[in-house]
């Protein structure tokens, strides 16, 4: 892999994780994260890992699937930060305020988290942990990995479809990906999905069903976002991951069951 390839996959590690990246030397000048989204999926399988290895020492200690599922979803938060969560509490608590869009754009960067934010927040973060807490170890590995690397493929897919709603923050200094760099994120999380498919039985059902749920999941997101913010942010791709990620839990949860 060329230094130019290593500065963007450290780029994507260091946007969507917590963890201390170190980038490599003279990596070939100044990368945009835009540029870097083909290694979003690669972001995901590190953030499943976190969670399946939660999720199988809680298991391997004789805990209980709830247990396990609750310490998976709080080891995939860790590692992220928390910075997807955080989006969707600004991204709900800018849907539900009142007045324009200025209104809706200042409800976002507000610090604090209203009453939709937080009703959102718990949701999400127990449909994560109800999904996951009746699968096995294997089967809760697939999950996440499908979940994890498909979800970041969808942002990449809504930075490409969308339009950024401010002239400054996030979603402006991340720039406009390329459509290839774009179809190499999808690749990924395809190749992720084969893989996971292998691991747990979730049939063609699975394969086909999952991406097009993850993508039709941050597609409703972006109009939304579109038509109440005049565009996405940062807090509205962080929005979409979650809950293409939820999606395809539940989806492949079901698939299992």
């Amino acid at each position: 892999m060329n230094r130019r390839r290593q500065v963007e996959m450290a780029l994507a590690l260091a946007w969507l994780t917590r963890l201390p990246v170190r980038f490599p030397a003279r990596g070939g000048g100044e990368r945009t994260l835009a540029e870097a989204v083909w290694a979003f999926p690669l972001a995901g399988v590190v953030v499943a890992a976190a969670g399946a290895a939660a999720f199988v020492v809680a298991h391997c200690f004789g805990g209980p699937g709830l247990l396990a599922a609750v310490l998976a979803v709080a080891a995939m938060v860790v590692v992220t930060g928390a910075l997807h969560e955080d989006g969707v509490a600004d991204f709900f608590d800018g849907l539900g305020a009142r007045g324009g869009r200025t209104a809706r754009l200042a409800a976002m960067r507000d610090s604090h988290v209203g009453v939709y934010g937080v009703i959102a927040l718990i949701l999400l973060l127990a449909a994560r942990v109800a999904a996951l807490s009746g699968l096995s170890g294997g089967e809760a590995l697939a999950a996440l990995l499908a979940a994890a690397t498909l979800s970041r493929a969808a942002m990449a897919w809504l930075m490409l479809t969308g339009a950024p709603a401010r002239t400054d923050g996030a979603g402006r200094a991340a720039g406009e990906p390329g459509e290839g760099a774009v179809a190499a994120a999808g690749g990924l999380a395809l190749l992720a999905l084969v893989a996971a498919a292998v691991v747990a039985p979730f049939g063609i059902a699975g394969l086909v069903l999952a991406p097009v749920l993850a993508l039709t999941v941050a597609e409703a997101v972006g109009r939304r976002a579109a038509r109440r913010f005049g565009g996405y942010t940062g807090d509205v791709l962080g929005a979409a991951c979650v809950l293409s990620e939820t999606a395809v839990l539940i989806l492949l949860a079901l698939l299992l069951a």
